[in-house]
Formats: C-alpha cells, structure tokens, sequence
C-alpha cells in the first residue's frame, strides 16, 4: 500500500500543477472583446462595409439568424450563405431618405465560457427622415465563438418594437 501511495500522490501533485498553471481566462477582458464584436457588426452594417461585416461571422452550415420583420414574420435564416442573404437584402431596403441613423447598444448581459459567448443586449436606434425623429427598441441575442483568438458570431436573434406607437410602455427592461 505504502508503495502506492507515492506515486499517486506524485501523479495528484502533477495534476495540480498542471491544471494551475493553465491561462485564467480575464472574463471582463472577454466581455469588452465580445461587446466590440457586436458594435463592429452594425458599423459594418450602417457603412455598407461587407467585407468587414462577413468578417465579424462563421461562414459555416450552422450560422443562424432570427429577425422579426417589420410584417412581424419571424423567419429563421440558416446556414451562412442564408444569413449573408439577408444582410446584403436587408441592406438594399434601407431608406435613403433616414439621415443620422444611430445604434446604441445597451444594458448587456454576456456570459463567458471558454470559448463561447452568449450576451443580450438593448437595440437603441434613432434616425431622422426629412427632419422627423425617428427610433425602434429591440432586444439583440447572441451566441459568438472565439476563433484563432478572434470572437466571431454564430447566431443572432433580433426583435423590434416600434416606439411611435406612444401608447405601448418600454417593455424592454432589465432586471
């Protein structure tokens, strides 16, 4: 028995060391890495910067979209070559005539694990259409992986609520 437990314990004694001397993900780090992701994601978008917004995706099978439409359809895009689809059709129906378009994204919630993210956050968009105020509030969900260092987005759900509607209270909250 006493020949045993040497070894273990020098077997244990290793394992120890080694599990602590792997890196220790700085999670708040990661988390203004992932808000970036998804700030870069809709400057690309507003700029018509294609390839800087393809870049920010996995192009694979399994990148998934959820948009509620303004017909407020729900349709899942799915699959890279469908969610760039829909960015590039979503991008040619802008309305031209919406000056100072903005995004402020807020109230995240992200949770960092290895090398996946998932965040939530509030859409604060603003515009002005021939000198007329304009804003939609949504809620963003989105699931991201860390590729060769980089975050990129794997899924993205987006639902809207239009706010000219005076008689609909801020639904959109977090607690």
């Amino acid at each position: 028995m006493k020949k045993l437990l040497y070894p273990t314990s020098m077997i244990m004694g290793a394992f120890i060391v080694l599990i602590s001397c792997q890196p220790k993900v700085d999670v708040e780090k990661e988390k203004v890495a992932v808000k970036d992701v998804i700030q870069n994601e809709v400057d690309a978008y507003m700029a018509k910067d294609f390839e800087k917004l393809y870049s920010l995706y996995i192009q694979d099978d399994l990148n998934t979209r959820l948009q509620e439409t303004c017909s407020k359809e729900h349709p899942i895009y799915s699959g890279w070559n469908n969610v760039r689809t829909f960015l590039e059709d979503m991008a040619k129906h802008d309305n031209p005539e919406n000056k100072n378009v903005k995004c402020l994204k807020d109230g995240f919630i992200i949770k960092i694990r290895d090398n996946c993210a998932w965040v939530i956050n509030k859409d604060n968009w603003t515009w002005e259409n021939n000198g007329v105020p304009g804003s939609i509030v949504g809620i963003q969900t989105t699931f991201m992986e860390k590729i060769d260092g980089n975050w990129k987005i794997a899924m993205m759900s987006c639902f809207y609520r239009d706010q000219s509607n005076s008689e609909l209270k801020d639904s959109i909250v977090v607690k």
